[in-house]
């Protein structure tokens, strides 16, 4: 099998090295084939260092998760096309099916607690890989690899006209950024989600053809919407802020940001219900992660799930994977494949009546505290610094967690660093540039928030914010004089 695994990844980089398509204009034909070998290096480091660390906080082990998943799905085809078809596509998908087909998976069985369950959209994938990959880590990898390098080749073809450094730097620095080479070289969620931004960018900026760009856009909206729900939602309030920023302010940058901010703010007050919708979603999000950040105890009794913090463990009596009260607890009731907000509840010990435990888990080494949203409109607004301060800059070298935190703390820094240099050593930009530039700032800020407001463990933060990052990279890519110029200063001085 690692034999048929060398032989796939040849074939890819052949493909890559001969294929025209996959060249870059002014870029050696080489680059874009050694850029992926690139990609299946970080993808076995990332592999390796999962075997090394077992921290579901530090690096998450649902690479390897969906891969498992992806062929208890490819099986059913096997048994019965049909049912595979409903299960892949999730036209005729039912309970009945997932309990006669995959009643052994963790992802797939778990219920939609979210309106769009995205982790089944990548069991699809990996289960369609199945048909040729023999079962080999390798063949999944290199795949999910390619897409993902198609992604950075369509941001670096969108972004690299509107930016003064050279080609090589561009592409460069695009495939290199450590938190977006180290999460898209994975299994994971992260590789489509970066091929998906790479469409839109290029739909938005590189695309003429009005029938060609609708048709780009929507791809990028599909697969978003598969992956990612929130991260369109990001861009596409970030391209309403840039029609106003362009047309209705004329690109006067401060008279745009207090009326966004003013009129978000009046739409949230006046907009009672949808608002409120919104808040006791995120408020559901965040307690779910704080469930998992601390760790806890979920068991099925009465017809529902009831959820119990790790200090309550002493008010209970543990015997297999049963449980029962032995005291008086405060616990919750958790809505199973809802994002019903949780529900408090008083239980009193049953000597007779014991309870089936359905997750149970000690929690995560790298979790923060966060302040509670509480289904409340005016503390979201409040927790707005709080968001940015985790989202942004942490870890903090004090912070809980692995010496993987380390690396991250570098490069938050390194960012920040470059960020400085490029705005001080700005060029000046095109109305174009200006909107590019205003439109990923916004961009970023909404998903920083976001990650913010419902994220409590660092490990996390790190995986979920790399699109932020990357748009402030490409910022600075696009703000900055040619870097030789700059040298050339500090040299006269």
């Amino acid at each position: 099998m690692f034999i048929y695994s060398l032989i796939f990844i040849f074939a890819l980089f052949t493909l890559l090295r001969i294929s025209t398509r996959f060249h870059l204009d002014g870029l050696s034909k080489w680059t874009f084939p050694v850029a992926f070998l690139v990609k299946i290096c970080v993808g076995l480091l990332l592999f390796y260092l999962h075997y090394n660390t077992y921290g579901i906080d530090e690096l998450s082990h649902d690479g390897e998760t969906f891969m498992k998943e992806g062929k208890y799905l490819n099986d059913v085809f096997y048994t019965s096309p049909l049912h595979y078809f409903q299960l892949l596509t999730g036209f005729g998908e039912s309970t009945h099916l997932i309990e006669q087909h995959l009643y052994m998976t963790e992802y797939w069985s778990a219920g939609d607690l979210t309106l769009i369950n995205d982790s089944k959209n990548i069991i699809r994938i990996h289960s369609l890989i199945h048909f040729f990959s023999a079962n080999t880590y390798l063949v999944h990898l290199s795949i999910l690899c390619f897409l993902s390098l198609i992604g950075i080749k369509l941001i670096y073809q969108s972004i690299q006209p509107y930016t003064a450094q050279s080609k090589i730097l561009v592409f460069g620095v695009l495939l290199l950024v450590p938190s977006t080479v180290f999460w898209t070289s994975s299994m994971m969620k992260e590789p489509m989600l970066l091929l998906g931004m790479g469409i839109m960018l290029y739909s938005l900026i590189k695309v003429q053809n009005k029938t060609g760009k609708v048709v780009y856009f929507l791809i990028s909206c599909c697969i978003l919407i598969a992956f990612k729900p929130y991260v369109l939602a990001c861009i596409l309030l970030a391209l309403i802020a840039v029609l106003v920023y362009k047309y209705i302010f004329s690109h006067r940058l401060l008279f745009t940001l207090i009326s966004l901010f003013t009129g978000a703010l009046l739409l949230g007050i006046l907009a009672k219900k949808p608002t409120q919708t919104i808040v006791d979603n995120l408020t559901r999000k965040q307690f779910d992660f704080v469930n998992v950040g601390k760790g806890g105890l979920h068991i099925i009794a009465d017809s529902c799930i009831y959820y119990f913090q790790p200090h309550q463990y002493d008010k209970i009596e543990f015997k297999g994977n049963k449980v029962r009260l032995t005291e008086d607890v405060d616990a919750f009731i958790i809505h199973f494949g809802s994002t019903q907000k949780p529900k408090p509840i008083h239980l009193k010990p049953q000597k007779t009546e014991w309870w089936t435990v359905t997750y149970f888990a000690q929690g995560c080494s790298s979790y923060i505290e966060t302040t509670p949203i509480s289904n409340s409109f005016s503390q979201l607004i409040k927790n707005i610094p709080e968001a940015l301060t985790n989202s942004i800059f942490r870890p903090f070298f004090n912070d809980p967690g692995s010496k993987l935190k380390y690396l991250s703390f570098l490069e938050i820094w390194m960012i920040v660093f470059f960020l400085i240099v490029a705005i001080v050593n700005r060029r000046k930009l095109s109305k174009l540039e200006k909107e590019l530039v205003f439109g990923l700032l916004i961009f970023a800020f909404l998903l920083f928030v976001l990650i913010g407001w419902t994220t409590p463990v660092i490990g996390a933060i790190t995986r979920y914010r790399f699109p932020a990052q990357l748009a402030i990279i490409i910022i600075g890519i696009i703000l900055i004089k040619p870097i030789s110029s700059i040298r050339w200063k500090k040299n006269m001085s």
